[in-house]
């Protein structure tokens, strides 16, 4: 087993009361260490995306070192790890009922994982999020990666007062959506804070559903991606500009990435990450009374 896997933990309950040296008695998700893993590597669009975070549904693009970039938010991924990591849980428990966003339970491995609020009077509680997913930007320029010509759609307006048609029908107006291009590349690094084996095995397991799902707009229903991840390090010395200047892309959209392997080391073989993501229905059955709490 890797170095890396060697240090962390199987599992923790974070919901497990500890007390402090005050002799408050807290909940182990609030005690956290100084412990992280990121994973480092990229995403790759296998179809046409569209990403928006403005109000006028504006393509998200950033001038980021030396290009005018598509930039892939961070809240984007986690959102959509999240309902992905919900529904792997419940595979294994039919009656799980908690799910984002109004209905988070705060007492399962899922909040103790991507957090949430409960505003409910006397039972306030606040988690904080243990996984960092950090806004990624394309490889290729904004203008490589967005398609030539936006694409016309006919779209009907349910929240707007407009003209009836002669059988009562709303009227349908036509509109445009720009896409991004399959094939653009969109490097990016996750932090799990305080990590386990479980966590990293249910991240494999949550990010290849989620790529499936796809990310972006939800009425494109578009987005799919491939992920490839090319080290797990236990240090920040990679930066996202790093990742910008060594992977690069060629007009077909075959990606090099060779060049990364001079400033970070793979220390967890593909092997071991698969054999660890195949590993996550038994560690479930361990686990189950922690993972699920009082819910099971």
């Amino acid at each position: 087993m890797s170095e890396i896997l060697d240090k962390i933990p199987e599992y923790i309950d974070f919901g497990e009361k500890k007390t402090t040296a005050d002799d408050e008695e807290l909940e182990k998700i609030y005690l956290r260490e100084n412990n992280y893993l990121a994973v480092i590597g990229y995403k790759t669009l296998e179809d046409f995306a569209r990403f928006t975070s403005s109000e006028d549904l504006s393509m998200d693009t950033i001038e980021y070192v030396g290009k005018d970039r598509i930039y892939f938010t961070g809240l984007k991924r986690r959102a959509v790890y999240r309902r992905a990591s919900e529904a792997i849980l419940r595979e294994y428990l039919s009656d799980y009922k908690c799910a984002t966003p109004d209905h988070q339970c705060m007492d399962c491995y899922n909040c103790y994982t991507y957090g949430g609020t409960n505003l409910v009077k006397g039972e306030t509680k606040s988690i904080r999020s243990r996984m960092k997913m950090t806004t990624s930007y394309s490889i290729q320029s904004s203008i490589d990666a967005i398609v030539d010509e936006d694409e016309f759609h006919i779209m009907v307006h349910r929240d707007l007062e407009m003209a009836q048609g002669d059988e009562g029908q709303e009227k349908g107006s036509i509109h445009t959506i720009t896409l991004i291009k399959p094939n653009t590349v969109f490097p990016f690094i996750d932090i799990i804070f305080n990590p386990t084996k479980f966590d990293l095995a249910m991240y494999l397991e949550t990010v290849e559903r989620g790529d499936a799902e796809g990310y972006g707009s939800k009425g494109s229903l578009l987005g799919t991606m491939s992920t490839e991840i090319l080290g797990i390090v236990d240090n920040l010395d990679i930066t996202y500009k790093d990742l910008l200047k060594k992977i690069e892309v060629d007009e077909e959209g075959e990606v090099d990435a060779s060049k990364i392997d001079e400033i970070i080391d793979m220390s967890i073989s593909k092997e071991e990450l698969e054999d660890l993501k195949h590993s996550l229905p038994k560690m479930i059955e361990k686990y189950e009374d922690e993972i699920y709490h009082d819910l099971n």
